[in-house]
């Protein structure tokens, strides 16, 4: 979707779209549930795509990279945008997602040494799914949760106080 509005639409209609769902009265009135789950669930699939020994994960990364990168690019200070738009809840929120990332490469690559039968693995596939669905539940929920209380009430108040 990112790439179709990059290269079929204007800057403009860019900016208008990623604007219009900021809420620029601080502190927002809006629920942060919404984006919780929106966040969390990119971060589940990501990390159920990880049974598929494939390495998915890194277009993942990629593509997290090139939408923060394209919502930056169409602003007037991409900086003053980085630093009040994406670093408040961006230290949690990629921290979770390079860890989701890091929990899909491990069950990848798990499944990639039992395909390939490279390395004899001294854990059992039930317990590295244990292994993962407590990493997700303990690591990446808690932090997807306080980024978006972070981007829903704070952000909109150094968004407020950078763009005009």
């Amino acid at each position: 979707m990112l790439i179709y509005a990059k290269n079929f639409t204007d800057t403009s209609s860019l900016v208008h779209h990623f604007t219009s769902g900021i809420d620029k009265t601080a502190p927002s009135k809006t629920n942060f549930l919404p984006l919780f789950f929106w966040n969390f669930a990119g971060a589940a699939v990501v990390i159920a795509l990880g049974v598929i020994p494939l390495p998915i994960y890194w277009y993942y990364v990629l593509q997290n990279a090139y939408s923060v990168g394209l919502v930056i690019s169409i602003v007037s200070s991409p900086f003053l945008m980085f630093v009040g738009g994406v670093l408040p809840h961006g230290i949690f929120e990629i921290s979770a997602q390079v860890i989701a990332a890091a929990i899909s490469a491990r069950l990848a690559w798990y499944g990639m040494n039992k395909f390939l039968k490279r390395k004899r693995e001294d854990i059992k596939y039930i317990e590295l799914l244990k292994q993962t669905l407590t990493d997700t539940l303990v690591l990446v929920m808690p932090l997807l949760f306080v980024a978006a209380i972070v981007e829903t009430y704070i952000t909109p108040i150094f968004i407020k106080m950078i763009m005009p």
